[in-house]
């Protein structure tokens, strides 16, 4: 099985890192990934800013009848966004988010009474759900890391930004942080751990990062607002998307995390 770290041990040029199995690894770049309840980021002093949704999200594995056929689908119900994520074996992924303590209920639901549930809400794009697995519910906030990258260490994925389930936009922002990582790391001619160099990394992604964030935390506020009249004003806005083609394509490439690439 693969080692976990336990603890980190900052070195003048690196980290130590001690594993489960007992064992220690000595590096010059250390690059923290390891969640959005990051055990290592509070071990190393890292704070964090935090606005919670008041919503949580639950988490099964669900088989429909029909074959997704790689598709993923994604309602914007009055409760909340729910997403079913395609998996192999014809499952599928399920991320359902709901207000206060309402994932609860449906988590102490018998399977039947879930899938009902479920059923009356997701509607028969698959088919009949015909079987859910063990369910997991974690409540959700925007967590943001208050440091990104010191010398020799890089704070990267959910560690350093935790956002709301709704578009995926988390993954891909992760992904695109991970990609301008590597490339700046090969541009330069430092040695690994620089500090400059982990710098203008985080410059070079400061502004996809604000963007992605500020538009995921602003849809998902949009998305749960009970308001009568920001519900009028998101379902006129989303039949203008309809109208406009200029626009529909504007939101989803923002909806894509592709609003700061110009090369796609």
């Amino acid at each position: 099985m693969p080692a976990e770290v336990r603890h980190m041990q900052p070195l003048a040029n690196g980290y130590r890192l001690s594993l489960s199995d007992e064992t220690e690894l000595d590096c010059d770049l250390a690059v923290l990934a390891d969640g959005g309840r990051s055990s290592l980021r509070e071990q190393l002093g890292i704070g964090v800013r935090q606005r919670p949704y008041d919503q949580s999200a639950l988490i099964a594995n669900i088989t429909p009848s029909e074959a997704h056929c790689g598709q993923a689908f994604e309602r914007f119900t009055d409760d909340g966004p729910m997403a079913l994520l395609p998996l192999p074996e014809n499952r599928c992924a399920l991320v359902w988010t709901r207000p206060g303590n309402d994932t609860q209920r449906l988590a102490e639901l018998d399977d039947r009474r879930f899938l009902e549930e479920l059923q009356g809400v997701f509607g028969y794009r698959l088919g009949t759900l015909r079987q859910v697995g063990a369910r997991h519910v974690y409540p959700l906030a925007l967590v943001e890391a208050e440091e990104q990258v010191r010398s020799n260490l890089v704070i990267l994925g959910n560690a350093a930004h935790s956002l709301h389930p709704i578009a995926g936009q988390g993954f891909n922002l992760s992904l695109r942080d991970a990609d301008a990582l590597a490339e700046t790391l090969l541009d330069s001619d430092a040695p690994l751990g620089d500090l400059p160099t982990l710098q203008r990394y985080r410059e070079r992604q400061r502004q996809d990062q604000q963007l992605t964030v500020g538009f995921s935390d602003k849809v998902t506020r949009l998305f749960g607002s009970t308001q009568s009249a920001v519900a009028t004003g998101r379902n006129l806005g989303l039949l203008g998307l309809d109208l406009l083609p200029a626009a529909k394509r504007w939101f989803a490439r923002q909806a894509m995390g592709l609003g700061t690439r110009c090369d796609v």
